[in-house]
């Protein structure tokens, strides 16, 4: 086996975004239903602590104790005035300082009204670049705003007197209460959440890309694990779930790339067995659902289509189905099941399918068939009449009692679907054949899926060499064959 780390490349990282699209898009959902709940809580908490907003406006002027201004006069000059447009900042800051809150308290004899909670609740702002500064203090009462405020305003002269030695305000818009509306919807926060959901669903399909790979590009197998690919067999849902017999074929085009490529692993399967008789193989993967039974029934018809001998073996016993591939039914007494028991002779039970290819299927049965030296001496017996038997065995990373196939088998093929089992189990399921002592000929990559590539905009019609030969000498339906 070889220990090379898997290359992480950009498209295998896009392709594990578009797998898992559904779950990324949930969880941008998720956060956009977080944002608007946290901003409909928001609203209502405004709501419940709503009040009203008393305003007034003042202006700063430089007269001093005696009401003159600099220049000893009634009436300001334009240095007045630039002074005290200079002198808005310091008055601020005497107006909302402790003093002035404490001596506006005082003033109105208000209680439990301390001076922290006018200030947090007071803004003061200047007016452009003007003299004039505008008060707006948001308190529960309308009326104890307003005299909070009419209370500053009488307290401000003596007190900026008293700290600035110069100033005082008069009052240009008296106070006054308007209701204030407490909450807000806060939409930013419905982008802001559908932002962080979309950087979880990310972060997630990231993270199990990095720590459950999956095989995704087929160069990962041949450097990383070692296992030569002798066929990729493209995605298509339709071909693969469709219900007439392997051996109909249709003017599908959809369908004509799959063949196509079951044709060519078929030619290197071929090529890498060599020249020789009687020679068995099985086909097992790592997991269930990886689509060996497809690959095995597909390989054998293609085998039988360069006219070779070819006897196809259902024995995965736990979940047998390559006979549904090509018989409408399997009964008992046309099934492995009957000639393991001694109940049908090969005769009976071995299925005509064309004149180069045999179907052996199994049936599900409470006791499953063991797979034991007598079976095996069984399977043995029959390959001395073909060129190749195929047989359909369990995933070896499931089930160990697939190993006995060992001592009948001159290689095993492995299958590995794209994009499914965890490399990690692959590579203990192929260690465990390396340790059985049989070297995997290679494997076959099924239903692999391209980036960006439709496999149904291909209008290549393609017919493989034996399809019109096979469709002359076998049955038309694959559905009534005859039998021995």
């Amino acid at each position: 086996m070889n220990d090379e780390y898997i290359t992480i490349r950009l498209s295998d990282f896009l392709h594990a975004l578009i797998k898992n699209r559904g779950l990324i898009a949930a969880t941008t959902i998720a956060g956009l239903a977080i944002g608007v709940v946290l901003s409909i809580a928001s609203y209502m908490r405004g709501e419940m602590a709503k009040g009203y907003s008393i305003t007034s406006s003042i202006a700063v002027t430089t007269q001093d104790a005696g009401g003159n201004f600099t220049t000893n006069t009634s009436n300001p000059d334009s240095s007045d005035i630039q002074l005290a447009e200079d002198m808005v900042d310091a008055v601020i800051y005497v107006l909302k300082s402790d003093r002035t809150l404490k001596a506006a308290i005082q003033n109105i004899e208000l209680v439990g009204i301390a001076e922290t909670d006018i200030y947090k609740n007071l803004l003061l702002t200047r007016y452009k670049e003007t003299q004039i500064i505008e008060m707006d203090l948001t308190w529960r009462s309308a009326e104890e705003g307003v005299e909070i405020l009419n209370a500053i305003n009488e307290v401000a002269p003596e007190i900026l007197i008293e700290t600035l030695k110069i100033g005082s305000v008069s009052v240009i818009n008296e106070p006054k209460a308007t209701y204030r509306i407490g909450g807000n919807v806060n939409a930013s926060m419905w982008l802001y959440m559908s932002l962080l959901g979309l950087a979880v669903g990310i972060g997630f399909s990231f993270l199990k890309f990095l720590l459950l790979p999956t095989v995704v590009n087929t160069k990962d197998i041949e450097n990383t694990l070692g296992l030569e690919v002798l066929g990729e067999i493209p995605e298509n849902v339709e071909y693969f779930r469709r219900k007439k017999s392997l051996l109909v074929e249709d003017d599908d085009p959809m369908g004509a790339e799959v063949r196509e490529s079951f044709v060519s692993a078929a030619h290197i399967l071929h090529n890498r067995l060599g020249v020789g008789e009687h020679q068995c193989i099985y086909i097992t993967s790592a997991e269930q659902d990886e689509g060996k039974t497809h690959v095995a029934a597909n390989l054998a018809v293609q085998l039988s289509d360069l006219e070779h001998k070819v006897l196809l073996i259902d024995l995965d016993v736990r979940n047998p189905s390559l006979g549904g591939l090509f018989l409408d039914k399997v009964d008992y007494a046309h099934s492995l099941n009957a000639l393991y028991r001694g109940d049908a002779s090969p005769e009976d039970v071995i299925t005509h399918l064309t004149g180069y290819l045999d179907l052996l299927p199994s049936i599900l049965e409470p006791k499953e068939i063991p797979l034991s030296d007598a079976l095996l001496t069984l399977i043995k017996d029959l390959s001395q009449n073909y060129d190749y038997v195929l047989m359909d065995s369990a995933p070896v990373g499931r089930v160990a009692e697939t190993l006995s196939l060992n001592r009948i088998a001159k290689s095993a093929l492995f299958v590995i679907r794209f994009d499914y089992s965890n490399m990690n189990t692959i590579r203990d399921s192929l260690e465990r054949l390396d340790k059985s002592g049989i070297n995997p000929l290679g494997c076959i990559v099924n239903r692999v899926k391209t980036l960006g590539d439709k496999l149904n905009n291909n209008n290549y019609n393609y017919e493989s060499e034996g399809s019109a030969s096979r469709r002359g000498r076998g049955s038309s339906s694959g559905k009534s064959s005859s039998r021995h």
